[in-house]
């Protein structure tokens, strides 16, 4: 099985106050004089250097914004372990609030954001419920993941996943809930 640290990111204070099914850190995100902007870059690259060790083989994320079933983490850990060296994305709808677009889209996809279900050739995500292996880790830590800033650290990791060649995996059991709408 995988060795993965699980990380429940609380922006500014804002994470949604429910039972959390797991053992998830939690990181504190702050923004930063230029608010919205905020030190994600920073707050990832610390847990990363904080909490994995050699045996590590990723993190799993959960942003605040997003609540996740017992069934849930089940079935996201059955994915992980079955493609460890892939990033592993749970299929999420996000919300205008969020995106600014006129209406919600999946949180992954291929070329343009959309209501269509993609499952192959991904290569953009956001953060939402996803698992990041250690290798597009490490390509984010090369590519500075330590000064990326709010709101484009998961625009920037799934561009160092693809300098990696690491694939995404859409794991379709998995349905979390993005809330912020």
């Amino acid at each position: 099985m995988a060795q993965i640290i699980c990380v429940r990111e609380n922006w500014n204070n804002t994470a949604f106050s429910v039972p959390i099914p797991g053992n998830f850190h939690i990181l504190h995100i702050n923004p930063t004089a230029e608010h919205p902007f905020g030190e994600r870059g920073k707050v990832l690259a610390g847990a990363w250097k904080q909490l994995s060790n050699d045996t590590m083989d990723g993190m799993l994320t959960l942003d605040g914004d997003v609540v996740i079933e017992p069934c849930d983490l089940t079935n996201m850990l059955a994915a992980i372990h079955e493609h460890d060296k892939m990033v592993v994305v749970a299929p999420a709808r996000i919300w205008p609030k969020s995106t600014k677009r006129k209406g919600w889209v999946w949180a992954h996809w291929s070329t343009e954001a959309s209501q269509v279900m993609e499952t192959e050739n991904i290569r953009r995500f956001t953060f939402n419920f996803t698992y990041l292996p250690r290798r597009v880790i490490e390509q984010a830590l090369e590519d500075g993941l330590v000064d990326w800033k709010y709101p484009n650290v998961d625009t920037r990791m799934a561009d160092a996943a693809v300098r990696a060649g690491v694939p995404v995996y859409v794991a379709q059991n998995v349905l979390p809930k993005h809330l912020n709408f």
